[in-house]
């Protein structure tokens, strides 16, 4: 496989990623009296399942938030086991990194303490003895007034306004750009194909 080919293959794998990890479900996470919203990742072609929640659920800047993990066979619902993970925390520009978590019974945790509002991801990477999995999740900080706050000024609203439309357009041109790589992908593999 080329580099070009690789390069094309991350990036859509990880938009795919990023497209279906919305989803709320009851999971292998304790998740007592619905404390947290439960994100699910299913990779059907090896037979995992990959869940993160996070809480407190109303996380507040500059707090550990514990990022909670599990990950289980699809098929038996147990953990997998003796693993090494690596976990990547977006916040704008700036990553934050933990490397070389060793788990040894499929569940796992980190504490991190988010300092910026808005959209975040939080990337986790899995290696067994025979796979390397990758996994994104979504993390949304709210800004902490609401716009009904008596306390929001006028340049406030129009900011949370324009971060709105900046999530969107981003969520779109990130939509594009899978498509565009998807072609891409599609394109290679029939020429390879016609060469075979």
């Amino acid at each position: 496989m080329s580099l070009i080919q690789y390069l094309l293959f991350f990036f859509g794998y990880t938009l795919f990623l990023y497209l279906n990890n919305y989803n709320s479900i009851y999971s292998h996470i304790p998740n007592n009296n619905n404390q947290f919203t439960i994100q699910e990742i299913i990779d059907q072609h090896d037979n995992i399942k990959v869940q993160f929640g996070y809480k407190p659920e109303n996380i507040k800047i500059n707090t550990l938030t514990d990022l909670n993990f599990s990950v289980l066979n699809l098929k038996t619902d147990e953990h997998i086991k003796n693993f090494l993970a690596r976990v990547v925390v977006t916040e704008g520009s700036e990553l934050f990194g933990f490397d070389n978590i060793t788990v040894s019974d499929g569940d796992f945790s980190v504490k991190h303490s988010f300092v910026n509002y808005g959209n975040h991801q939080v990337i986790l990477r899995i290696d067994t003895n025979s796979l390397i999995i990758p996994a994104s999740f979504n993390v949304m900080i709210p800004y902490s007034q609401s716009p009904s706050s008596p306390f929001l000024v006028d340049s406030d609203k129009s900011k949370l306004d324009n971060d709105k439309s900046i999530q969107n357009f981003t969520t779109y041109l990130i939509i594009g750009i899978g498509v565009l790589v998807s072609v891409g992908m599609i394109t290679i593999l029939l020429k390879n194909l016609k060469k075979k």
